[in-house]
């Protein structure tokens, strides 16, 4: 039971002090008839000791008393913390201001002149009840208050945990898409790179056996001219038979003409080799992590030759890169952005399929447009293809993060991600990125974030 309930089930209790024992017995009477409770004392000594026993809702004392004055009682008992609240009501009679504002300054909440009207006393006590009953409630609000900021608090606690819980959660979840995505590659990235490498290997093991003839043909030849140096004139026809048929044996002629075709190839084969490691150099910005100008159409070229083993066996990839701008931005990260959206198209289509880029300048934008004539997206699904986890496709083959990962990424740079399909259509995504994507003002902010 709070203290307001146990209040209101029992009458009111006032603490009467005063001398005067007509007065004090006259005053007891009125209260009475009116349903309090009265305890009396006839000076400041007596008031204090009742105190120590009971606390009454409210305290009715006159001012000139013996052995302690309605002042000192005052002051007592506005000085003990237990008593402080307990209204208190002086009765005087002086009227004069200096007096009223004296009582008031030692801790009176009230005054009444003496002689006593019965129905202003009543007034006042009936004042005093309500101001009791507020400071009380009030009292209990803040109580309350308190228990419930330190509920907000620990409520506040347990979501910052619970944020950084999700953050540590989204992370890896995201580092998980990130590696999902590399796997997702690494098959035709090591086929693309295996294909100029095999072909130098073979090219490799012909250019061997090849030295290898040319070898025995210049032993022969140094042979002959030792002994055209020797004068061996006997010896010469004989070498220079031997000279001709290992020339006729080995297909000297063919190897000459050979030789620098296959070492042509092996050398574009390992340009396309160096192409592919410096494509997926850009494409990852190992060494460029940091915000930075990019160009967005570099970019494209960049992720789209590491994806192509997604897409070349499926369709035909039209470009039309606009003169745009670069942008200042985290290049890994829309890189990452743009092969999510170049192996979707590819996997949307199945054979003899066609994807466009397109890059354009709008209102101070670089916008990217990439486009396929795919399956489509039913829709029905086109509001959700941006939640994490939603996918469309077989068990095992997506963790349904790519499209959410590459919304975040855009969203983090300032821009807009949309989407437009049609079932048997086809799918086009537009980007739209402002030319200073990052700011410097949210480049800490976002170095945060990507940590």
């Amino acid at each position: 039971m709070t203290e307001t309930q146990e209040t209101k089930t029992r009458a009111p209790l006032i603490l009467v002090v005063d001398d005067d024992t007509f007065f004090l017995n006259f005053i007891g009477m009125v209260l009475t008839r009116q349903g309090y409770q009265v305890l009396k004392g006839s000076n400041g000594k007596e008031g204090l000791a009742i105190l120590e026993k009971e606390t009454p809702d409210l305290i009715i004392s006159d001012v000139m008393m013996p052995e302690m004055s309605g002042i000192e009682f005052c002051k007592a008992v506005k000085s003990n913390p237990a008593k402080r609240d307990i209204y208190f009501l002086v009765l005087t009679s002086r009227t004069d201001v200096a007096e009223k504002v004296r009582l008031l300054d030692i801790g009176a909440d009230d005054f009444l002149s003496k002689p006593v009207n019965n129905d202003e006393l009543l007034a006042k006590v009936r004042a005093s009840m309500r101001i009791q009953e507020l400071q009380r409630e009030l009292k209990e609000s803040n109580t309350r208050l308190k228990h419930l900021n330190h509920r907000l608090k620990q409520a506040t606690k347990h979501l910052q945990t619970a944020n950084r819980e999700i953050k540590e959660t989204q992370a890896q979840l995201l580092q998980q898409e990130k590696m999902a995505s590399i796997g997702q590659l690494a098959a035709g990235v090591a086929h693309e790179i295996n294909n100029p490498i095999g072909f130098i290997s073979s090219n490799l093991s012909v250019l061997q056996d090849y030295i290898s003839d040319l070898m025995k043909f210049l032993t022969k030849y140094k042979e002959l001219k030792e002994n055209i140096k020797r004068n061996k004139r006997e010896h010469l026809q004989v070498s220079f038979e031997e000279l001709q048929t290992i020339e006729r044996d080995i297909g000297l002629q063919f190897i000459l003409e050979d030789f620098e075709k296959i070492v042509q190839e092996s050398l574009d084969g390992a340009e396309r080799v160096k192409v592919i490691v410096q494509d997926l150099k850009d494409f990852s910005h190992i060494d460029q992590a940091e915000i930075k100008f990019f160009q967005i159409n570099k970019g494209l070229e960049s992720t789209l030759n590491i994806v192509w083993n997604e897409i070349k066996y499926k369709a035909k990839v039209i470009k039309d890169y606009g003169k745009v701008p670069e942008i200042r931005c985290y290049p890994m990260q829309l890189n990452q952005v743009f092969m999510n959206l170049l192996v979707n198209a590819a996997q949307a289509i199945e054979k003899n399929g066609l994807i466009k880029i397109k890059t354009f300048l709008k209102d101070k934008r670089v916008v990217v447009q990439i486009s396929d004539n795919g399956i489509g997206i039913a829709e029905e699904n086109l509001n959700k293809i941006f939640d994490p986890f939603f996918t469309t496709k077989d068990v095992g083959k997506g963790t349904g993060l790519g499209l959410s990962t590459a919304y975040n990424i855009v969203k983090k740079h300032h821009g807009e991600i949309r989407v437009e399909s049609k079932i048997g259509k086809g799918t086009r995504f537009t980007i739209e990125l402002p030319i200073e994507a990052v700011s410097e003002k949210k480049e800490k902010i976002l170095l945060e974030e990507v940590a």
